[in-house]
């Protein structure tokens, strides 16, 4: 995910923001592209000395950074970009208007004041940041891909007993009737759903959750986008196993409109354990 955050100069709010977003979000270091840039930038400028000063007060180094005005390219490269006021949302909305953020309502420009003023603002880029990092913002649910693979099957192994390995993984994407959906946190996947989908009918594999990422209805936005595809392909009906003791899941089901069709005699092991079949039918007009 490639995010860039933008101010006027570059040398106070944005590289401040980019510096904070960083340390915050440093688990995701490897999904995470983030940068900063100016609406009227000198290209090259250091970033001012109190804004070096209130990051190293919060242990972190931007004293390597240059100024860089925006351009095209950055907008086009860009997933998400972060405003500092509504005047600087106000220039780019025409051109980038589906990938602009306003950070905390606007940040106040601190340029020329002290550094109790530069500290001041640093505090209340944090606190903004918090909050959109508690947003959904950065949760997107797309189709799965190889590069995916390896991140789901850890997540496969924490939820699992007998977990898919990536082999299994990699042979489910290679399968002309797959349909494979992953949600990403910042650019890291925390969830997904793997179903094959044969004359009409939809078969869940597999649907799970990042043991630390659940209670932000992550599998709510995997069974939505599957139902929608099931819908835009005019299928009959969708269909799953569940363990008879797994109630979370079964109340996530009942929610989107699965009853329990049948039932599996020990159809588990590691425990051993009935799988009810439950399935939602379609019908299209």
């Amino acid at each position: 995910m490639n995010i860039v955050f933008v101010c006027t100069g570059n040398t106070c709010r944005s590289p401040m923001a980019e510096g904070i977003f960083k340390s915050k979000t440093a688990d995701y270091k490897d999904y995470l592209n983030i940068s900063s840039c100016g609406l009227s930038a000198f290209p090259g400028d250091a970033a001012s000395p109190n804004a070096v000063k209130a990051m190293a007060d919060r242990e972190i180094d931007i004293s390597h950074h240059r100024s860089r005005p925006i351009n095209q390219y950055i907008i086009e490269e860009a997933d998400i970009i972060v405003c500092m006021t509504e005047s600087h949302y106000s220039a780019l909305y025409p051109t980038a208007k589906e990938k602009l953020l306003l950070l905390g309502g606007g940040i106040p420009d601190p340029f020329m004041g002290d550094e109790k003023t530069y500290s001041l603002c640093a505090d209340k880029i944090s606190d903004a940041i918090d909050a959109l990092l508690d947003s959904d913002v950065f949760f997107k649910t797309e189709n799965m891909t190889q590069g995916d693979i390896k991140a789901v099957a850890e997540i496969e192994k924490k939820c699992f007993s007998e977990p898919w390995s990536e082999e299994s993984f990699k042979s489910q994407l290679q399968k002309d009737y797959s349909v494979c959906f992953v949600t990403r946190y910042l650019g890291k996947p925390v969830g997904y759903v793997c179903a094959d989908s044969v004359i009409g009918e939809v078969y869940i594999g597999n649907i799970a959750v990042d043991v630390n990422m659940r209670r932000k209805h992550i599998a709510d936005g995997l069974m939505t986008k599957l139902i929608d595809y099931c819908e835009e392909n005019h299928s009959e009906l969708l269909t799953l196993e569940v363990r008879v003791s797994n109630i979370p899941a079964l109340n996530l089901y009942g929610k989107y409109g699965f009853k329990v069709a049948g039932k599996r005699k020990n159809f588990y092991t590691k425990p051993t354990e009935d799988g009810y079949i439950m399935t939602r039918v379609f019908s299209h007009s």
